[in-house]
């Protein structure tokens, strides 16, 4: 192979390499611009369809009672941490 056929076949190496970047880095932006929030968790698994599981957006009173549940959860870690931390009510000393 002549030396004037590599020099080309190493050109459009890079080349390729350089546009191959340029989309992987607009494809990264894109990605990392995405919200955070898990998209999935305004989805529910609904009644089943020939062996197929759908997912259906879930109604309004399920993602409220769900956020209710963890309010309440949050109230009794808190309540606990602040009875553990008392030096009143916490015999065996402050953790």
């Amino acid at each position: 192979m002549g030396v004037m056929k590599e020099k080309y076949i190493e050109n459009q190496i890079k080349k390729e390499h350089g546009i191959f970047d340029v989309y992987v880095d607009k494809i990264a932006e894109k990605v990392a611009n995405e919200p955070i929030g898990d998209i999935l968790e305004e989805w529910m698994v609904g009644e089943t369809e020939n062996g197929h599981m759908p997912l259906v957006e879930k109604p309004q009173h399920v993602i409220d009672e769900d956020r209710a549940d963890e309010i309440r959860q949050m109230r009794k870690e808190q309540a606990q941490m602040e009875m553990f931390d008392d030096p009143y009510l916490n015999w065996s000393g402050l953790r």
